[in-house]
């Protein structure tokens, strides 16, 4: 006699929300470490050349990470008043940054020894940077001047005047090295060329500005400003090309991917959103725990750093390809030999290959209720499932299989106020989802026609027939509503040809 086969459980499919390959991508992004600083994170500064460090301006230090720990190489703590923008050069050997008390300072990594400290600014001092050629400094300072300053000599080269209030971002472009641009809290976003040392382009973006990035062509502008992004196209004297306003509070920070093909922004509304440059659409968005104030991403988007107003630093990595094992060569094997004969040994077979002397596999272990379907035990097998912890999955399948061998009807009859009441609990519990509803409706008219002459002769029964009778009701109504919204909507869309 063959063995009975196990009760097939019914998978309902599971709705899958549309994702795109960007998404897919960001999401792939895991917690690595969140790492607490003393101060609000200000600041984010990327190396994109080994070792990859990373820099965090917090309060009165700036902290150089590696991509590699993620923790702490170097902290520069030489600052007597708090930080600003603390840069770190495309090598990784030089750190650059502002300070409260109007001074720029510029450090050795590996020392934390101070090279240069340059004085100019009257007011503190929110932007440094290093040129595109490394040997020059950009700052902006709350004196509304923009300055360049030489780094082997130390000297100011140039102060450009033109703002009309305090300069907190600036920018440089890496295809046009004498090209920069800056934005300040007097709403506008100046094109600076540093040859002539004079504003060649002026663009309002209508609120404080408090972050601007440029793409590597120049052609391509963009700024933030309360909670709206603007795109400008620089080639056209300046023109807005779209304004993004997806974010609810203030956006603090811009910041462009490894490959310059996305955008991230980062807002006091605790988001920081992800779009597609192509399309200016947002892509992705991850929610934290504090207003964020800087955000950007590590060489070879390996690594998503995100720095909140609480001192929190996130860390977000993102899983890098498994190293493909290189196959040894097979040495040759003489024949005759122990191993010529013990070729293919340990070679699993393939599920199309017949095995000899193969040993007889072992039964699988049915379920209680199955062992009940198998003796034929109805009843026993229903109010098992009915009473046990059983998933819906389970019971409707096996509701599913007593209609199958038509025992439905003897399984529910004849049962008393104890075991007719886990039934009824079920019915009300789901009888309205939708998975569950053509075949409990069925169950449900069932009981309805074995036990309406006996209502009236226990209050709990009564009780659970009643919820059951207004869950039904309650889900007609609201069909009812469905359909005609639908039927609304169907002659909103013919009449606007959208259907």
């Amino acid at each position: 006699m063959a063995d009975l086969k196990k009760l097939i459980i019914k998978e309902n499919t599971k709705i899958l929300s549309k994702s795109t390959p960007e998404e897919r991508f960001w999401k792939k992004f895991k917690f690595a470490a969140a790492i607490k600083e003393f101060g609000s994170v200000s600041h984010l500064s990327f190396s994109h050349e080994a070792p990859y460090y990373y820099t965090v301006t917090s309060g009165t230090k700036v902290n150089v990470y590696s991509v590699k720990t993620n923790a702490v190489q170097q902290s520069i703590s030489r600052f007597k008043k708090t930080a600003y923008s603390g840069c770190i050069r495309r090598d990784g050997k030089l750190v650059v940054a502002g300070s409260e008390d109007n001074s720029i300072q510029v450090f050795e990594v590996g020392t934390r020894s101070i090279l240069r400290q340059l004085t100019g600014h009257v007011r503190p001092c929110h932007v440094t940077q290093f040129d595109q050629d490394n040997t020059h400094l950009l700052s902006g300072a709350d004196d509304k001047t923009l300055r360049c300053w030489d780094l082997p000599t130390g000297d100011e080269v140039l102060c450009m005047k033109g703002h009309d209030d305090y300069i907190r971002s600036a920018a440089t472009v890496a295809m046009c090295p004498d090209i920069w641009f800056s934005g300040s809290y007097d709403h506008t976003v100046k094109m600076w060329d540093k040859r002539s040392g004079e504003c060649t382009l002026t663009m309002d973006h209508g609120y404080p500005v408090e972050s601007i990035v440029v793409l590597p062509t120049g052609g391509i502008a963009i700024s933030s400003g309360s909670n709206k992004i603007k795109v400008w196209d620089v080639h056209r004297s300046g023109a807005l090309l779209t304004t993004l306003s997806n974010h609810q509070k203030t956006i603090t920070c811009l910041a462009l991917d490894y490959t310059n093909t996305r955008l991230l922004s980062a807002s006091l509304d605790h988001q920081v959103k992800m779009y597609d440059l192509s399309s200016y659409k947002v892509t992705h968005s991850i929610k934290y725990s504090a207003p964020v104030l800087s955000v950007g991403t590590t060489a070879k988007n390996s690594h998503l750093i995100v720095g909140c107003s609480d001192g929190i630093v996130h860390i977000r990595e993102h899983p890098s390809p498994a190293p493909v094992p290189t196959k040894r060569p097979l040495s040759a094997i003489n024949p005759g030999s122990g191993g010529y004969f013990a070729r293919g040994k340990n070679i699993p077979p393939a599920k199309k290959d017949a095995v000899s002397g193969e040993k007889e596999t072992k039964r699988t272990k049915l379920a209680q209720y199955d062992l009940h379907l198998k003796r034929f035990q109805y009843t026993e097998a229903f109010d098992h499932v009915v009473k046990s912890r059983h998933g819906p999955d389970i019971v409707v399948s096996v509701i599913q299989e007593l209609f199958r061998r038509d025992t439905m009807k003897r399984v529910l009859s004849g049962r008393n106020e104890e075991t007719l009441q886990p039934i009824l609990t079920f019915l009300v519990a789901h009888v309205t989802n939708p998975r569950y509803c053509s075949v409990l409706c069925d169950v449900a008219h069932i009981l309805a026609d074995l036990y309406s002459p006996v209502l009236g002769m226990s209050p709990a029964i009564d009780k659970l027939f009643e919820k059951l009778n207004k869950r039904l009701k309650f889900e007609i109504k609201v069909q009812e509503r469905y359909m005609k919204l639908q039927g609304a909507m169907e002659c909103f869309f013919t009449a606007t040809g959208l259907s």
